[in-house]
């Protein structure tokens, strides 16, 4: 039975370790496998080999420890693997079987002369696998950082938008002012009115978007916080990037898409709105408004810009991608009201200079 459980632990290893080499290329047998060869090395090849080493211990009264190894391994590794494929309950699994093995290495310490007299010719697949579950571990635990980075950034940008919001209401308040009563600014008021009016309204539709995502992956309970848009920590832990793909690129919902077409036609208003518009303003606008894909290494992430900005990103990134673009509208916003104002001063400035020369 030993030779037998061998083969099963070499095996599993090699299917997992496939797995995990297919999840990175991004290929849908990935988590198939990774969950097959679990299965296969917790089934097929852990839990008989600790019922082997179970029976053949039974004169050093070390049952009771091996029975709890075997189940803290196997909700241990069950958590590891939840970890990976970003299912829920994961973190759970991981410190109740971490602790099974916890109590399991202190009795292990107080009976080591009887664990001394096992045989232990069958392990080495465990060693291997360890060494899996530890890299495998270190690599994933890079999400806490990088999740709490674009935390920071959304932040950020939340500050600066909510500060170009108040610049932008004292700019069109001044404008109001300078055109009040004056025949001849009434277009540039009627233009500014029109490009306030879009531009809340995308703002307000991608907040509205946030809202509905948050609800999508994390449930109602998320927006109980009404700070929830600003203070990203409460959904900083999770990775779960199957909800978040399929709510923004999913063949029902297609946010990113009716996104991507709202910020494409806020582009080509602003645009065409004023003809007499200078160079710099429309690249201006262009640049901070710009949704053409960016060359990659990798072929699959150049096909649309809607992949390149929400294809396999967890909620966190995603938020802040939002918020982005949000803080874009806001700054082509407050550039085209102080050009506007800039303008009607200009304007005046020269129409009384001409009548004074009269």
């Amino acid at each position: 039975m030993k030779h037998n459980v061998l083969i099963w632990g070499y095996f599993s290893t090699f299917v997992l370790l496939l797995g995990t080499i297919f999840m990175n290329l991004d290929f849908i047998a990935g988590k198939v496998l990774f969950l097959v060869g679990f299965f296969t090395f917790t089934l097929g090849y852990l839990i008989p080999l600790f019922l082997v080493i179970f029976r053949d211990s039974q004169e050093n009264q070390i049952g009771l420890i091996i029975i709890l190894a075997i189940l803290g391994f196997f909700i241990f590794l069950m958590g590891i693997t939840f970890f990976m494929v970003n299912w829920g309950g994961a973190m759970v699994l991981i410190y109740v079987g971490g602790s099974f093995l916890l109590l399991t290495s202190i009795l292990m310490l107080f009976m080591w002369r009887r664990f001394y007299e096992t045989s232990v010719d069958s392990w080495f697949p465990i060693i291997l696998f360890a060494v899996f579950v530890v890299i495998g571990m270190l690599t994933s635990m890079v999400h806490r950082p990088v999740l709490r980075s674009f935390t920071i950034n959304n932040q950020e940008d939340m500050v600066r938008m909510r500060s170009l919001k108040d610049i932008n209401n004292h700019t069109y308040n001044e404008l109001e002012n300078i055109c009040l009563n004056d025949s001849l600014l009434a277009p540039i008021m009627s233009r500014a009115n029109i490009i306030v009016a879009k531009s809340d309204s995308i703002l307000t539709y991608i907040d509205s978007l946030k809202r509905a995502l948050i609800i999508y992956v994390e449930g109602k309970k998320m927006l109980q916080d009404s700070n929830i848009l600003y203070n990203l920590v409460p959904i900083q832990s999770s990775v779960e990037i199957n909800s978040v793909r399929r709510f923004m690129l999913g063949r029902k919902r297609q946010m990113a898409y009716q996104l991507h077409n709202k910020i494409d036609e806020y582009r080509i208003f602003l645009l065409n709105i004023d003809t007499t518009q200078s160079q710099w303003m429309m690249r201006f606008i262009e640049s901070n408004l710009n949704t053409d894909v960016l060359k990659l290494n990798k072929r699959n992430y150049n096909r649309s810009w809607e992949k390149q900005q929400f294809y396999n990103f967890p909620l966190v990134t995603v938020i802040s991608q939002l918020t982005r673009l949000q803080l874009s509208v806001s700054i082509v916003q407050s550039e085209m009201l102080n050009n506007y104002r800039r303008l009607s001063i200009e304007h005046i400035a020269s129409r009384n200079e001409a009548l004074e020369e009269k």
